[in-house]
């Protein structure tokens, strides 16, 4: 059950599953947060289409009456598997041109967390995140260690990791740096700049928040979020971002909140900045996204990061202080998922 690029109507919410018992459902995910320069070069209508259907690829699931984590599951396996996103077949190259990806889940319930760090080849991250969640008594799983879990678990891993767009990508962000002088064999020797405010450190920003996640609220009141990343371009090998990490890069409690970041790992973990939003929820989800991304403005200064939230009553919230972040919303009161990339954007749908 998926959503249809024809743009039709997702299928009617059951009575029962709008019971005035019983919360409505509701999904809000992000494709990432940064300068958005690749949307100059005319490929905006394409991202915000891409973001529309992954939403609603997890909406037909909701409507269905399955969990948030499956739905949340959904709309993040089909942003790593479009080749748009910093995730799965469009994640970015480390410095020596490969690919290594992070992804987590987490369940609400009763905080079952889940997360793979620097894998390779794996077609779908957070699949694999959901399975190490479900399928063995750890919480993370790393590097050859998390690909050997894949194929015992007969997951799908791709041949053409890295794709040849991201390949001439490398080319052409690995010359730019290192005519800045800002690049070694190991990686960005301006990352540790990156919380200054350096051309070079600027630069790195300009490079580091696709990120793709997704935060959901179920019919049954559960809470749930997904992460996956390529993490940061030109990044040195076994470089471990926030996304894997709960507290950092996600954090889902019941009767609480949910959320999600995306932008530069490095200051996103050192603030736990998901924990955060979730534990400003008393304030609704809205304010308790603004108020985590003023905190880390505060901290680490503008074009940091963003995040997107659900709180407990299903209001929905996010915040960014970056160019831009790709967001898209779905209610039962709408017909199909609304999108918005740029600040004080509205949504370009009802809702």
């Amino acid at each position: 059950m998926g959503y249809s690029a024809a743009r039709r109507p997702l299928f009617p919410v059951s009575r029962e599953l709008m019971s005035a018992n019983r919360p409505e459902p509701v999904l809000i995910l992000h494709g990432g947060a940064g300068a958005m320069r690749k949307l100059e070069a005319g490929g905006e209508q394409r991202y915000r289409e891409a973001l529309r259907r992954a939403c609603g690829e997890g909406a037909a699931l909701l409507i269905a009456g399955q969990s948030a984590l499956d739905a949340a599951t959904a709309a993040t396996r089909y942003m790593e598997d479009l080749g748009e996103f910093n995730a799965g077949l469009g994640a970015c190259l480390t410095a020596a041109g490969e690919i290594e990806m992070d992804a987590a889940v987490m369940r609400g319930s009763d905080r079952g967390f889940g997360g793979v760090a620097g894998v390779r080849g794996v077609a779908n991250p957070v699949l694999l995140a959901r399975r190490v969640m479900e399928q063995t008594r750890h919480c993370l799983l790393g590097a050859e260690g998390a690909a050997e879990f894949a194929r015992e678990q007969g997951l799908a891993f791709r041949d053409d990791f890295p794709s040849s767009e991201r390949q001439q990508d490398w080319r052409r962000k690995k010359a730019d740096f290192e005519a800045r002088g800002g690049i070694d064999a190991g990686g960005l020797t301006a990352l540790g700049g990156v919380l200054g405010c350096s051309p070079e450190a600027t630069a790195v920003r300009d490079e580091v928040g696709d990120t793709v996640g997704a935060c959901a609220l179920d019919a049954q009141g559960h809470l749930a979020a997904t992460v996956s990343t390529g993490g940061l371009w030109l990044k040195r090998a076994g470089r471990i971002g926030d996304s894997p990490l709960p507290g950092a890069g996600l954090w889902a409690v019941d009767a609480v909140g949910a959320a999600v970041a995306t932008g530069t790992g490095e200051t996103i973990l050192r603030m736990l900045l998901c924990k955060e939003a979730v534990d400003r929820m008393d304030a609704g989800a809205a304010a308790a996204s603004q108020a985590a991304i003023d905190l880390l403005e505060e901290r680490f200064g503008k074009g940091t990061a963003g995040l997107i939230a659900i709180d407990a009553a299903g209001r929905t919230g996010f915040a960014f202080n970056t160019g831009g972040m790709g967001r898209a919303l779905w209610t039962p009161s709408m017909a199909e998922p609304a999108v918005a990339v740029w600040p004080q954007e509205p949504w370009d749908r009802p809702n």
